[in-house]
């Protein structure tokens, strides 16, 4: 039987989530993979009406070394790791809203050819962008692109998350976090040697924003406030389902 075969089955007499943690300590404990349960479990909240979006709540938490086994204490263990998911998408959501809106007011788009106000939406639509995306989705020049975001690098509205000088990553401030995420590793240089100094900022150059090539503007979008009335109501039906397993 299929992952979502298992979780369905397993649904039908406990519900949607205790059903889903049900199925999982069985398909692990019966020597299956993890990684297709965690596919499904996204199918089966979606096709059960318990998530509109495919959230990535899968509790993997719940797995760490010293996590509890027994089926009376796992599963508990595994649905409370589901709301800590839940509370974390919902924080960071909420955060990403914030920033975006503190950026569109800080964002100086005061002449009628600025897009800075796309420049804004397009990194709250795309967490992480690089200049030749934000180029390519608003039909700037990549020139444009670059000084878009070095100025709102400059004034604290957006990070870089990259820590490299090529293929640059960008992301609202309230991402901050991404770039510990994404550090790379430390590697030498080809052809540095040994304590010699990185080039220092002030021998960088940033490109001019004159003679920039910024195509006529189209209508700003506008975007109505974000409704979290559907992960409001996963939170409570988890909530709803911990205590109720918790009584029994």
């Amino acid at each position: 039987m299929s992952a979502l075969g298992w979780l369905s089955e397993h649904s039908k007499a406990s519900g949607p989530l205790l059903g889903a943690a049900t199925a999982f300590h069985a398909w692990v404990e019966a020597g299956h993979a993890r990684a297709p349960m965690r596919a499904a479990l996204i199918r089966h909240w979606r096709r059960t009406d318990i998530l509109h979006f495919p959230l990535p709540l899968v509790g993997a938490r719940a797995f760490i070394a010293d996590a509890p086994w027994e089926p009376s204490e796992w599963i508990p263990f595994f649905l409370n790791c589901l709301n800590d998911e839940i509370t974390t998408v919902e924080n960071r959501t909420r955060a990403l809203e914030r920033s975006w809106r503190h950026a569109r007011m800080q964002s100086g788009a005061q002449r009628s050819t600025s897009r800075a106000d796309k420049v804004i939406d397009i990194l709250a639509a795309y967490p992480l962008i690089s200049a030749t995306r934000l180029s390519d989705e608003l039909g700037l020049s990549l020139k444009a692109a670059y000084i878009y975001l070095e100025r709102f690098l400059s004034d604290g509205l957006i990070v870089e998350v990259t820590h490299r000088t090529a293929r640059r990553l960008f992301a609202l401030k309230e991402l901050e976090p991404l770039r510990e995420i994404v550090r790379p590793p430390k590697r030498p240089l080809p052809g540095r040697k040994r304590g010699r100094p990185r080039k220092s900022e002030s021998q960088k150059t940033t490109p001019s924003e004159e003679d920039v090539d910024i195509r006529p503007p189209e209508p700003v979008p506008t975007f109505a406030p974000i409704n979290y009335e559907e992960l409001e109501r996963a939170i409570e039906n988890a909530e709803r389902i911990i205590r109720r397993y918790r009584a029994d």
